[in-house]
C-alpha cells in the first residue's frame, strides 16, 4: 500500500510536466520564468517549498534529536527572520529590474563580469543543493520501502527531470505548490499525533529525563553556536538564488512581496509544529541508531494510508527543492553564461530546446554523481551556504539600497566575498556556521572601499534605487 501510494504520486508529478508542457514550450520567459504569472497564494507556498526541503523533515528533526530542541528553534529563526526581510525590504525591489535569470540581474544592476562570475557560483551552488535532495529522498525509500540507494537517486532524479524538462517553470510551480501543501498537512498532522498520544507536560518531562539540554537555550551546542546558526539560516536566505526565482515568476511586484509574505507565514508555522515533534522524539526514542529517520519512527503510530501519504511528502520535500535549483543552473547557463562566449544569442525559436537540453544535462550529472557521491560533496554541502552568502549578500543588497554601488565595486566584493567563505573552511573556527557571515563582511567592505574610490567613474542603479527616491 505504501508503494503504491508513493507511485501515485511520482506518476502525478510526470503528469504535471505534460500538462504544462505546451505552455512551457512557447518561448524562453515561459521556460524560465512561467510567463511571470504566479499569484499569490500558489507563489507563497511554492516558495515556502523551496526551504521546507528534505532538511526539514530529517535533517532539523535529526539535529534536533542530537542536540536539543533549541537547535530548531535557532534554525528556524533565521530561516523566517530571513524570509520576512525579504518580503518587506528585498522583493519589491529586485522585481522591479524583471531579470530573466538570477544572474542576469548583476548585468543589469552593474556589468557582464559580475553577471559572469554571478552565474558560475550559481551554478556550483544549486548542483550541490541538487545532489542533496537526491541523497535524502533515496535516503527515505532506501529506509521506509527498503528500495536500494541507487534504485532511489535514479527514480527521484528521473521523475524531477521528467516533470520540470516537459513543463518547465510552469509545472515547477504548480508541483512547489503541491509538494508544500503535502508537506504542511504531513508536519501538522505528526505533531498531532505526538500531542495525542501523552499530554505535553509529559512529554517535556520525559525529553528532559533522556537528554537535560532538551530545552536548553544553548543545548549541547552553545548560544554562540546557535546565534550563528539563525544569523547564516538569515542571510541565506536573501542570498538563495532559488528565493529569488519566486520573485521573478510573480505577476507584479506588490505580488512578489505577498508571496514572500505569505511564505514567511507558512514557514513559521511549519517550523514551530516542527519542534513539538522534535521534542517528542527526543522523549519517546531516545536510543535512536540514526537520529535523522526519528519522522519515520512516529510515522508508524498512523494507518497505512498515512503513511504511504507522509513518506510521498518527503519525497515532495526533496523534489520542491530540486525544481527550482535545477531551474537556475540552468537559466545560469543557457541565459548568462552562454552569452559572455556568444555574441549572438540563440535564436528564440530554439531556446526552449536549448534549456531543456541543459537541463537534462544537468540532472544526468547529478543523477550519476549522487549514486556514489565523494567525500568532496560533503564538504561542498557544508560551505555551499557560506558561498552564497559571502558572493552574493553584499552585492545584492547594496546594488537594491546603493545606488553609488559600482560595478568593480561588485565584482572585487563577489570575488573576494566568495574567496574568504571558502578559504574559512580550512581554518580553525568557533564553529562551521560563522563563515558565511564573515565572508559577507569582507564583501562590505572591499565593495565600500572601491566605490568610495571609484564611485563617481560608474555607472548608477538604473532602475532600484533612483526610482525609490
Amino acid at each position: 500500500m505504501i508503494f503504491a501510494i508513493v507511485i501515485v504520486y511520482l506518476a502525478a508529478m510526470v503528469a504535471l510536466g505534460f500538462f504544462y508542457k505546451k505552455r512551457a514550450s512557447e518561448d524562453a520567459e515561459s521556460y524560465l520564468v512561467a510567463n511571470r504569472s504566479m499569484g499569490t497564494v500558489i507563489g507563497g507556498g511554492a516558495l515556502a517549498s523551496t526551504y521546507a526541503s528534505t532538511s526539514s523533515f530529517l535533517g532539523s528533526l535529526g539535529a534536533m534529536a542530537a542536540l536539543g530542541i533549541a537547535f530548531g528553534m535557532w534554525q528556524n529563526m533565521g530561516a523566517i527572520t530571513g524570509f520576512a526581510l525579504a518580503a518587506i525590504f528585498i522583493a519589491p525591489r529586485f522585481r522591479k529590474y524583471m531579470p530573466l535569470s538570477f544572474a542576469e540581474f548583476f548585468e543589469t544592476r552593474y556589468d557582464k563580469r559580475v553577471r559572469f562570475v554571478a552565474a558560475c557560483v550559481t551554478v556550483v551552488a544549486m548542483f550541490v543543493y541538487i545532489l542533496i535532495q537526491l541523497q535524502g529522498g533515496a535516503y527515505a525509500m532506501s529506509y521506509v520501502l527498503d528500495v536500494n540507494h541507487s534504485i532511489g537517486v535514479v527514480v527521484i532524479g528521473v521523475i524531477l527531470l521528467a516533470y520540470v524538462g516537459l513543463g518547465g517553470s510552469h509545472s515547477s510551480m504548480m508541483a512547489s505548490f503541491i509538494q508544500f501543501s503535502m508537506m504542511f498537512i504531513a508536519m501538522l498532522t505528526v505533531a498531532g499525533v505526538a500531542l495525542m498520544a501523552r499530554p505535553w507536560g509529559e512529554t517535556a518531562s520525559m525529553a528532559v529525563g533522556n537528554e537535560l539540554a532538551a530545552f536548553d537555550l544553548a543545548g549541547n551546542f552553545g548560544t554562540f553556536t546557535g546565534v550563528s546558526v539563525m544569523v547564516m539560516m538569515a542571510l541565506g536566505v536573501i542570498s538563495s538564488p532559488h528565493v529569488y526565482l519566486m520573485f521573478m515568476w510573480s505577476k507584479s511586484t506588490k505580488a512578489a512581496q505577498k508571496t514572500a509574505a505569505l511564505a514567511t507565514t507558512y514557514l513559521a508555522i511549519f517550523y514551530t509544529v516542527l519542534l513539538f515533534v522534535g521534542a517528542y522524539i527526543i522523549a519517546t526514542f531516545p536510543n535512536l541508531e540514526n537520529p535523522d529517520m526519528g519522522y519515520f519512527e512516529v510515522l508508524d503510530m498512523l494507518p497505512t494510508v498515512l503513511i504511504g501519504l507522509f513518506v510521498a511528502a518527503v519525497l515532495a520535500a526533496a523534489m520542491s527543492t530540486s525544481d527550482a535549483q535545477l531551474l537556475n543552473a540552468t537559466s545560469a547557463i543557457t541565459n548568462d553564461l552562454y552569452q559572455a562566449f556568444k555574441k549572438r544569442p540563440v535564436h528564440e525559436s530554439r531556446r526552449v530546446l536549448v534549456n531543456r537540453g541543459v537541463m537534462l544535462a544537468i540532472g544526468t550529472g547529478a543523477i550519476i554523481v549522487a549514486l556514489d557521491p565523494p567525500e568532496l560533496i560533503l564538504w561542498l554541502l557544508a560551505i555551499a551556504q557560506s558561498i552564497m552568502i559571502g558572493a552574493f549578500l553584499v552585492p545584492i543588497v547594496l546594488g537594491l539600497f546603493w545606488k553609488r554601488a559600482t560595478a568593480t565595486a561588485a565584482f572585487a566584493g563577489m570575488l573576494s566575498g566568495f574567496s574568504v567563505a571558502i578559504i574559512t573552511q580550512y581554518l580553525p573556527m568557533p564553529n562551521e556556521f560563522i563563515g558565511g557571515p564573515i565572508a559577507a563582511i569582507v564583501s562590505l567592505i572591499v565593495m565600500v572601499v572601491v566605490t568610495l574610490s571609484r564611485g563617481s567613474a560608474e555607472k548608477a542603479d538604473p532602475v532600484g534605487v533612483e526610482s525609490e527616491n
